[in-house]
């Protein structure tokens, strides 16, 4: 009878088999990475002229001050920062089901059947949702967490994901989008 030792190295190469749905391919969670870090500096773009004018307006005496804001401005500074935003991505998540980062990580929303999602679902149930859950204090904080860390289960789909309806996938230059 032979034994197989669990510790010995593999006589084959393993094939790493990524999870999918159909014939789309999550995408890595560095790939989720990279493309919100990318709208997180579209984010700052829009975020540091909207600073800069509450400063000349003389709203905050100083830049350190501005770390010491309450709610209710923090409130005003995101109904103002979130449209300005979704604006400029907009173009793109209506063509493609892209932000400016999905493009640069070659990566897109999908419903779970695989098709481009509507504009107003990835504004209101994926964007909206994260900007409105973060604003909680304490609470907003713990579930911002919990939402990114669940990008490393086998389905890869964020809290975000969950509640629009959608996933993350590879989205290959000369694809069509179903």
């Amino acid at each position: 009878m032979s034994e197989q030792n669990p510790y010995a190295a593999p006589e084959t190469d393993p094939v790493l088999v990524m999870p999918s749905t159909g014939s789309l391919a999550l995408a890595t969670p560095s790939e989720r990475f990279f493309g919100a870090f990318m709208d997180g500096l579209v984010g700052l773009a829009v975020a540091i002229p909207v600073w800069v004018v509450f400063y000349f307006l003389g709203v905050f005496r100083s830049f350190e001050e501005m770390g010491r804001i309450g709610f209710g401005f923090t409130l005003l500074l995101t109904v103002i920062h979130f449209p300005i935003y979704m604006a400029i991505q907009w173009k793109f998540l209506k063509a493609t089901g892209q932000s400016i980062g999905k493009k640069l990580a070659k990566t897109r929303v999908a419903t779970m059947e695989g098709r481009k999602p509507e504009i107003n679902d990835l504004v209101f149930k994926r964007y909206a949702f994260v900007t409105g859950i973060s604003l909680v204090p304490v609470v907003g904080s713990v579930l911002s967490l919990v939402d990114v860390l669940l990008v490393f289960k086998s389905d890869r789909r964020c809290l975000h994901d969950m509640v629009a309806g959608t996933q993350v996938v590879k989205f290959p230059p000369g694809e069509v989008i179903p």
